[in-house]
């Protein structure tokens, strides 16, 4: 396993020498620089998941190299050495963003915790390898990641449909974009359909030679939430992915120049056998499948998940480390969703630089209610996959549906137009 590296700046030499001696003893690896101009070049260099710093030293003091390094990479935690006479001056820095200070002299265990907690939460080392870009969407150093992204690469050289498949915010629809930009059609375009989205109706056009078709010409036409489609968008999505001959927008017999990625929330697998899902369409789509874990399976991700989603979002505020030891600490049933939402949504309610714990706490609570008063959008869900299923088996007879679902003609054809759908494209 590769150690975590630590930059230590200090202009006195056997202090560095000591914590040096200690953090490598550790475990850590260790980069010295006596100066702030001489740790700005090691930084850039090295690329280390923490940085401590002392406070004064001659040329750029600790003050300026903070600064430097904040604007960099302003997730990158960076713990302030001071002697009593400097502690206001780190309490400001540490309001400002820094990750903590320590007090000369400091205890050593001290010093291992302080430094353990800032590695725990650093932002993930950045891939320097032309071979490493199509990947840096994906914010992991996860083992369970590392082998999920050398399977993807592998499957970004096949030409077939691809199936990838995990719970909902787990990250499918970046993992898929990863893949094409991986592959042999990442000069083309990579154009999505959202299932959960569209109508019925706009789905089975786009599937038959309409406007997704030709952008996805030569590249990637991705089906996010392929369980949601209807019976009609099946066959042509089956159609598709057989290359069968049929009309695509070019003429009869001509050919689509695509390839097919999918993603399902859904066990695909299970509503094939029970008629949910046509079996033809889910063998041709899981020939090869990539499963997306779940956030609580890839908890060491966490961290590094919330540095990034602090730099995407700019300004000045920052996680306090109590803060993101809530976050570390919580459940995510939305997974990655869910963790990138709580975070956004307490750096814009924060009023002070350094978002408290409480606050993180409060949005998770309100995260969790919301979660469970969902009930009009679970309702409203059921219902649309039940009126499909209803028309699919009485072939779009809307009398004979009604019957079935004990509900007068006159109000079943106003559920059907309040989830858009037309019973006309199940004859």
């Amino acid at each position: 396993m590769t150690r975590a590296r630590v930059l230590v700046v200090d202009d006195d030499p056997d202090l560095l020498h000591l914590i040096g001696l200690r953090l490598s003893s550790a475990g850590y690896a260790v980069s010295q620089a006596a100066s702030g101009e001489e740790a700005l070049r090691q930084f850039h260099a090295e690329q280390p998941q923490a940085v401590i710093t002392d406070l004064r030293m001659d040329g750029m003091d600790g003050h300026a190299l903070f600064a430097r390094l904040h604007e960099a990479a302003p997730s990158m935690p960076v713990i302030i050495l001071t002697a009593h006479g400097t502690i206001p001056d780190a309490v400001a820095a540490t309001q400002r963003g820094a990750f903590g200070f320590l007090t000369k002299p400091f205890d050593g265990q001290e010093l291992l915790e302080r430094v353990g907690a800032a590695v725990a939460v650093s932002p993930p080392v950045r891939a320097t390898s032309d071979d490493g870009q199509w990947r840096q969407a994906i914010v992991s150093r996860s083992v369970v990641m590392d082998e999920l992204l050398r399977q993807a690469r592998r499957a970004a050289d096949e030409s077939g449909p691809l199936l990838i498949v995990g719970p909902v915010g787990a990250g499918k629809a970046t993992l898929a974009r990863a893949i094409h930009d991986a592959g042999p059609r990442r000069q083309e375009s990579f154009v999505a359909l959202a299932c959960d989205s569209l109508a019925e109706a706009d789905l089975e056009k786009q599937l038959t030679g309409g406007e997704a078709l030709r952008a996805a010409e030569g590249g990637t036409l991705f089906i996010d939430k392929v369980e949601r489609l209807g019976a009609v968008a099946q066959a042509r999505l089956l159609a598709l992915v057989h290359v069968a001959t049929t009309l695509f927008g070019r003429g009869k017999g001509s050919l689509p120049d695509l390839r097919v990625i999918a993603t399902s929330a859904a066990p695909l697998e299970k509503l094939a056998r029970e008629g949910g899902f046509r079996p033809d369409l889910y063998y041709a789509l899981a020939a090869s499948t990539l499963k997306v874990p779940a956030l609580t399976e890839r908890a060491e991700d966490i961290p590094l998940l919330v540095a990034h989603f602090v730099d995407r979002h700019g300004g000045d505020r920052r996680l306090s480390p109590e803060a993101q030891t809530a976050l570390l600490e919580a459940s995510w049933p939305g997974n990655v969703g869910q963790l990138r939402s709580v975070v956004e949504q307490a750096l814009n309610q924060s009023v002070t630089p350094l978002v408290p714990a409480s606050l993180v706490q409060k949005v998770l609570q309100e995260g969790a209610e919301q979660g469970f008063t969902a009930f009009d959008e679970a309702r409203r869900g059921f219902e649309r996959d039940y009126l499909i299923r209803l028309l699919e088996a009485t072939r779009g007879n809307v009398a004979k549906a009604a019957r079935v679902a004990q509900r007068n003609r006159t109000e079943f054809y106003k559920l059907l137009a309040r989830h858009d759908i037309d019973p006309a494209a199940f004859k």
